[in-house]
């Protein structure tokens, strides 16, 4: 809370707050409803950045301290998101309906990471918007396209695994777009 503290004078200046990311800040669930709790005693906005990968009893848990849930959804398929991810979706999309279900649909925005021939396909897009669609509340969702980290690995001698080296054309990003705009969604890129 210290460290938190310092950047008060800031987040009343500028409407912003404290930003909890990770990994998964969920998986750090004590710590980080401890922390939550202390800045909801302190006024201090707080908006979650999660890909909802966690226990409902957890989510549940933080649930009443989080002002805002940045979520992240990247595939719909659940093959393709084992494959991409390592894990399953299923509990991410029901995490994401139990916020909505919850009266908390208009405190998410949605983060959908534009990866080139892994989550912009039309599939996954046309899924994707099929999804939300049947979310009634969601009103935002951002397109975060792919950049490059490779040589970030290079230099810390470790293996990239991923394949994708370019970030995806303007004119995908607009495609996309639009098609989240045509299911009422505010989007930016």
């Amino acid at each position: 809370m210290k460290e938190i503290e310092k950047d008060v004078l800031y987040f009343d200046n500028s409407g912003g707050g404290v930003t909890f990311s990770g990994g998964e800040p969920l998986f750090q669930a004590d710590f980080l409803l401890e922390v939550l709790k202390e800045c909801k005693n302190r006024y201090i906005h707080k908006a979650l950045d999660t890909a909802g990968f966690a226990s409902r009893e957890v989510l549940a848990s933080a649930m009443g301290y989080v002002d805002l849930f940045l979520y992240d959804l990247k595939l719909i398929d659940e093959k393709q998101h084992i494959k991409y991810t390592g894990v399953s979706n299923t509990l991410i999309k029901e995490n994401l309906r139990f916020l909505v279900d919850s009266g908390r649909a208009q405190d998410v925005i949605l983060r959908f990471p534009v990866i080139p021939g892994i989550t912009d396909t039309s599939d996954n897009v046309d899924d994707m918007a099929e999804f939300i669609s049947n979310l009634r509340g969601l009103r935002e969702i951002n397109l975060l396209p792919f950049h490059d980290v490779s040589e970030k690995y290079h230099r810390l001698d470790r293996e990239y695994l991923m394949t994708v080296r370019k970030s995806p054309p303007q004119e995908k990003l607009l495609e996309i777009k639009e098609k989240f705009e045509s299911i009422g969604l505010r989007v930016k890129i």
